[in-house]
């Protein structure tokens, strides 16, 4: 009886011991399934190549900036439409409307959590114009190069979804009208001179001229427009000699007349065309000469750059009859 008593036991406590053996391994693999969530939530995160605090640390500062530099860049437009408007200057206070107009349409998105903008701010009184623009053009830059560092560091962590945000985010900043406001911050120096064959410049020209014939309709490609702008300002900046100068200027001035239907601009570059090259054969005058009498109803201005055009077209030709006879009725003959 003993022997079965023992034998009873002995079979319950190795039934205690296998059920105790058979749990150990669920409560491990519940603690280690946690832990593995754990680091794949963190590793959601974006993070440059390398990951680590510091590298967390450098994405926030990157992200603070941008979201600072939008903030202030709108700030500060609304701040120039304030100074024209008290200064009596409708022309740029419209450039300013028209850019801010242009700024709110872009899709701006919160790449981390928990960060606030912050407002720079200056008393109005003190400033001057160029003291509000050389704010605005800082804040534009910041921001463009903060986003334009913000879509490596996504792509480098391969955070597709944010990368295509910023992207597109990218495509609206491009995508704003800019002005400078100041017309030597705006257009470059008049004592240029277009003097020799740049095969570099020569590219970068057809580049430019390929992105003009993609941004019509405008409307539906002021993406495009902004980047053929920013395309021949680069052959201009890039290379100040080359021969190919002035016609960049003249397609600047004619994507300003056409697409953008800013008259001033436009005007502003078909005058660095005449400055640069003033035997040049590309219908400045006549285009100047319709501004004017068209758009701006400046007779006066509009006859003298009729007259010039009137001495570049052959004498005969259809072109010749129609601007004279232009000349003639602003005469009242």
């Amino acid at each position: 009886m003993l022997r079965k008593i023992l034998s009873a036991a002995a079979l319950i406590i190795a039934i205690i011991y296998l059920t105790t053996l058979a749990r150990v391994p669920l409560a491990w693999a519940q603690e280690v399934s946690a832990t593995v969530q754990a680091k794949s939530t963190k590793s959601s995160e974006p993070r440059p190549s390398g990951g680590g605090e510091a590298d967390q640390a450098s994405l926030r500062n990157l992200v603070q900036r941008l979201i600072d530099a939008r903030l202030n860049y709108g700030e500060n437009l609304h701040r120039l439409i304030e100074f024209y408007e008290k200064n009596g200057n409708t022309q740029r206070g419209a450039w300013a409307k028209r850019e801010l107009d242009d700024f709110r349409r872009i899709d701006q998105h919160q790449y981390l959590p928990g960060l606030q903008p912050r407002l720079i701010l200056t008393d109005l009184a003190d400033c001057s114009e160029s003291d509000i623009v050389e704010a605005l053009v800082e804040c534009r830059q910041t921001y463009r190069q903060s986003l334009e560092s913000l879509i490596e560091v996504l792509k480098n962590a391969k955070e597709v979804p944010r990368w295509l945000q910023a992207k597109g985010e990218l495509k609206d900043l491009i995508s704003v009208n800019k002005y400078l406001y100041l017309r030597d911050a705006d257009t470059p120096s008049g004592d240029l001179q277009p003097r020799e064959q740049i095969s570099q410049a020569d590219e970068l020209y057809n580049q430019a001229l390929q992105l003009k014939k993609e941004s019509q309709p405008a409307l539906t490609h002021r993406y495009k427009t902004q980047l053929a702008i920013e395309a021949f300002r680069q052959l201009i900046r890039d290379y100040p000699t080359s021969d190919k100068i002035d016609e960049a200027a003249y397609q600047i001035a004619e994507i300003c007349r056409e697409n953008l239907q800013d008259y001033q601009r436009a005007i502003c570059w078909y005058e660095c065309v005449l400055a640069w090259e003033p035997q040049s054969q590309l219908p400045v005058n006549y285009r100047l000469a319709q501004i004017y009498d068209k758009k701006l109803v400046n007779r006066l201005a509009a006859l003298s750059y009729y007259q010039r055009a009137l001495q570049q077209t052959p004498r005969g030709s259809s072109e010749h009859k129609d601007i004279q006879k232009r000349i003639d009725k602003i005469r009242g003959k």
